[in-house]
């Protein structure tokens, strides 16, 4: 009987043990991909700049070349265009 109390004590201690590991585990992998994430927010954040600032050109460009749309529709905001593609584009 006092075998197998042991048995079980050494049991619940390993299990322990292992409880432990896991935690410390998981706040490890936690940290790491809190890291992976905002590396790779600002990876894709810089990729995308250079098609906002593209874009951004080709309307400034066709703005001077066809002014008729500031003329024709007095409410329409090229502005109010870009920002509107600029939050397309962040997400």
């Amino acid at each position: 009987m006092n075998k197998s109390l042991a048995d079980k004590e050494n049991l619940l201690i390993m299990l322990t043990g292992i409880y432990d590991q896991l935690e410390e585990l998981e706040s490890v992998l936690e940290a790491s991909f809190s890291e992976q994430r905002v590396r790779l927010k600002t990876e894709e954040q810089g990729k995308l700049m250079k098609p906002i600032q593209k874009i951004a050109f080709v309307e400034k460009t066709i703005n001077k070349i066809n002014p008729i749309y500031n003329e024709e529709n007095p409410d329409f905001n090229p502005n109010q265009l870009s920002k509107s593609l600029k939050l397309e584009l962040g997400y």
